[in-house]
């Protein structure tokens, strides 16, 4: 099963205690992230999804993704910022039962097996992006050495796609307006996966005050809410699930994200996701009902001046 289309678009998150500050800013609030030119930022993003499929057992994904993103000013004069994006290390690990397949991108020997060429010809791409004032993105240009292309069926490729998606998920949930500790606001909508359908998401922030951070003074921020909607069931071969539609049945996220006010970036956010699939199987038998789980964590690494 093409597990992965379930991580494309979940929101951060992070469990944290909410610390009393001294010194903290009284009053309504600006949070807003920006990219700052002249600014290299290092973010890793991990996922981690595990689901018990009937007659297959359990089924456990772990990525951990390394991204390298220099911003500048938009050459054509316009207000926002170009960053140009990059991936520096991808570490992958999936366990199926008994069987485990492994990979890291730093490893020579792993970059030889038919897995690590599945991942290497998209690993050395890179992306040039337009962002406006807002942060959202106008542009996206793909640039760098392409490798021989060999997908593996059901697995996904980090390139282009991934980095795209973490530019864009950095401003998700932030308010428009000033707000004050205990305010809250509402973000909802429909994001598209792929070729696999839609969701509906709806979400409710709450700004919970300040924390302090690995000694970073940090607005922390909660969120809240559910995912509705189905998706395209691609299944991997052999499997006893029949291709089909995936209904999502009670789907809950929860989590919060840590922003610091002086780099203005998120420092760190983390989300956990709990939903019952209803996955079609064969032939005049009825869906299985399949428990998922999946934590997502965003980390800022470094932020410092290109080099």
């Amino acid at each position: 099963m093409r597990l992965f289309l379930l991580t494309l678009f979940f929101l951060p998150l992070l469990s944290v205690d909410i610390l009393a500050q001294t010194g903290a800013p009284i009053g309504p609030q600006v949070i807003s992230p920006e990219f700052q030119p002249g600014n290299t930022y290092r973010f890793v993003t991990k996922t981690e999804v595990m689901m018990q499929l009937p007659g297959q057992g359990t089924k456990e994904m772990v990525i951990e993704h390394q991204a390298r993103l220099d911003v500048g000013v938009r050459k054509d004069g316009r207000k926002g910022v170009e960053i140009k994006a990059r991936t520096e290390r991808l570490d992958v690990d999936l366990r199926s039962g008994s069987r485990e397949l492994k990979y890291n991108s730093l490893e020579k020997e792993d970059r030889e097996t038919t897995l690590g060429k599945h991942f290497q010809s998209s690993l050395n791409r890179w992306l040039d992006l337009k962002l406006d004032s807002k942060l959202r993105i106008v542009s996206a240009e793909e640039g760098g050495r392409a490798g021989v292309a060999t997908p593996l069926p059901g697995l996904p490729q980090f390139g282009p796609d991934e980095l795209r998606k973490l530019v864009a998920s950095i401003p998700q949930g932030f308010p428009e307006d000033p707000v004050e500790v205990g305010d809250e606001w509402v973000l909802k909508g429909d994001r598209s996966v792929g070729e696999a359908g839609a969701m509906a998401f709806e979400v409710t922030y709450r700004f919970m005050g300040y924390t302090n951070f690995e000694g970073n003074n940090c607005a922390v921020i909660e969120f809240d809410g559910r995912l509705t909607g189905d998706l395209a069931l691609t299944t991997d071969a052999g499997s006893s699930l029949a291709q089909g539609r995936m209904d999502f049945q009670g789907t809950s996220l929860r989590g919060r994200i840590l922003f610091d006010p002086l780099d203005k970036t998120v420092r760190q956010s983390e989300q956990a996701i709990s939903m019952t699939l209803d996955v079609p199987a064969g032939p005049g038998e009825q869906p299985a009902r399949v428990p998922m789980k999946q934590t997502s964590t965003l980390r800022l690494l470094q932020v410092a001046a290109s080099q």
